[in-house]
């Protein structure tokens, strides 16, 4: 249970003290809100809008931890966190299952302690439940493989997994467990009887579970199948989608950067090979083949359609499973080379960062930038190319404290190696990430204002009275999480409110996107209307108006 301790500890910790951040988690965040507000659970809102791209399970979850928590941002992201924490869990169970409590051990912390779990899950997004449902469905498809009379109760849980996968992700929760396991079985070159995969009883067990919210929300919400299937589904995997996609990662990154989510168990990848190639247990091959199937399907499958960077997280799980079997074996030059490896890493991160600060120090002055240019046209990190230079600076100290932690904590690592501590050694593994954790929370912290517009929803939330009109100088999704926080309803003027087009179709869509016309028409009334604008526009306001707050890139201004 240790990993379990671990991750409870470190996730539950990252729950508060963020700001809600703005585009996805702005979006989910009010989805969920509305729900409670309303006692629609059927049909999302978001901003008065409907908002029907994804399937409800995170809003529910999240709904329900509203309505015993309050409306906080604790209570946001605390379904998450136990995500993660059942994920640890599930992991662990199937590494049990195939392997022994030592290969169970490191399976879970591999998976709780990866870069690519930590950063994937600070914000509310629906891809944990995904990642957390598809987890589940292996572990119940193991347990029903190993069953030499494949018996119907993991069967049953298979279907179940599957469904929660599609209310998380729609039908990508249904192609990836089923597609794992086709590749799993075509790899053992074991197909098992009909009968046995308790087909009838799981497909209507699978439609008990998934048909109903789809059957009501067609018939509460005209063309929904249309939009939510057609175009969400198939014209967005075959990039015919509108309003298109705008964004999506290269090929080669994508798959580059896997490497990069799975530190720092990815130095023990080579050593994972070698091992699978030596399984000498027809459990330790199934261990392999059941890793491979699973992360080769995801991966594979967001090779050929758009891709983000946290696209790659459902396969995070497999390989820490892939790693954890060459790691709870015994020794290995790979493995010993992957310590010393990750020992060299810390040492050249330390003096990197010691470098950086110095010449930053003195040459940071020659960077210049207004923030953020174009929230839409945006993958999950490149907002990190666009910091202005007083945030960058902030970060040199959880920069620091990150690379002393990395070089300490990977050289203790090898010298427990060296000392046949195995167990000790990947302890201190888990330490080490477990710090840069805090770090990155560290660092969230400190980037609050560039990437959540709390402030200045608590700036309106103090002044604002009922009428009172806020509106956003650009796009939507640069100040969205100004609705978590603030009763106004949010505006646009000059810019889109891009996921909202589909629900600002419907009759009953409020007009929340202005022309210019008319919001210098407003600007210019007697009615009191806050704007939040880039600093750099906010000149150009006739009349100028009356700064209420500057943070950054953004200045908030009302009109009188």
């Amino acid at each position: 249970m240790l990993p379990v301790i671990l991750a409870a500890a470190v996730y539950l910790f990252s729950t508060t003290s963020r700001g809600v951040t703005d585009y996805d988690e702005g979006y989910y965040s009010q989805a969920a809100k509305s729900m409670v507000e309303t006692g629609d659970w059927v049909t999302p809102y978001v901003n008065g809008v409907r908002f029907l791209e994804k399937p409800p399970f995170l809003y529910w979850l999240t709904a329900a931890s509203f309505k015993v928590f309050g409306i906080s941002e604790f209570a946001l992201r605390l379904p998450t966190a136990l995500a993660v924490i059942a994920l640890v869990w599930v992991t662990m169970g199937i590494a049990k299952r195939l392997a022994d409590d030592r290969t169970a051990i490191i399976a879970g912390l591999s998976t709780a302690f990866c870069a690519g779990t930590y950063l994937f899950t600070r914000e509310t997004l629906h891809d944990v439940w995904l990642v957390l449902f598809v987890a589940v469905a292996m572990c119940a498809f193991v347990a029903w493989y190993l069953d030499p009379l494949h018996s119907r109760r993991p069967a049953m849980l298979f279907y179940t997994a599957t469904a929660g996968a599609v209310l998380c992700k729609s039908l990508v929760g249904l192609l990836f467990p089923v597609g794992i396991a086709a590749v799993f079985l075509l790899l053992s070159r074991k197909w098992p009887g009909l009968r046995t995969l308790h087909l009838v009883p799981g497909a209507l067990l699978f439609l008990l579970l998934t048909v109903p919210w789809h059957w009501l929300a067609a018939v509460r919400n005209q063309g929904f199948l249309d939009f939510y299937f057609v175009g969400e589904q198939f014209m967005r995997f075959f990039g015919k989608r509108e309003p298109p996609v705008l964004w999506s990662l290269p090929v080669p990154i994508f798959w580059a950067l896997v490497l990069v989510w799975l530190f720092p168990w990815t130095a023990f990848l080579p050593a994972a090979v070698a091992a699978s190639r030596k399984a000498d247990s027809e459990n330790g091959r199934t261990l392999a083949r059941l890793a491979l199937a699973w992360a080769g399907v995801i991966l594979v499958f967001f090779s050929i359609s758009g891709r983000l960077e946290h696209y790659a997280f459902p396969a995070l799980p497999a390989l820490s499973l892939f790693i954890a079997a060459a790691l709870g074996s015994g020794e290995s030059k790979w493995t010993l080379w992957a310590f010393r490896g990750l020992a060299a890493f810390g040492i050249l991160a330390l003096l990197f960062v010691a470098g950086a600060g110095i010449w930053f120090a003195a040459h940071g002055s020659e960077f210049s930038s207004a923030g953020p240019s174009n929230r839409l046209a945006e993958t999950d990190f490149s907002i990190m190319a666009e910091m202005p230079p007083e945030v960058m600076w902030k970060l040199f100290k959880p920069a620091a404290v990150t690379a002393v932690a990395l070089a300490a904590g990977f050289l203790a690592a090898l010298w427990l190696e060296r000392r046949h501590r195995r167990m000790k050694a990947v302890i201190a593994l888990s330490a080490v990430m477990m710090a840069v954790c805090g770090t990155i929370h560290w660092s969230l912290l400190i980037c609050e204002d560039l990437i959540s517009s709390k402030k200045f929803a608590m700036a309106v939330a103090r002044e604002a009275d009922r009428g009172d009109r806020l509106v956003v100088i650009g796009d939507y999704e640069s100040a969205n999480s100004l609705s978590f926080y603030t009763p106004l309803r949010v505006e646009v003027s000059g810019g889109l409110a891009y996921a909202l087009v589909p629900g600002l179709k419907y009759p009953d869509a409020p007009n929340i996107v202005l022309t210019d016309e008319e919001f210098e028409a407003a600007w210019q009334s007697g009615r009191r209307v806050f704007a939040l604008v880039p600093k750099d526009r906010a000149g150009k306001l006739r009349p100028a108006g009356v700064e209420v707050l500057t943070v950054l890139h953004r200045m908030l201004v009302r009109n009188n």
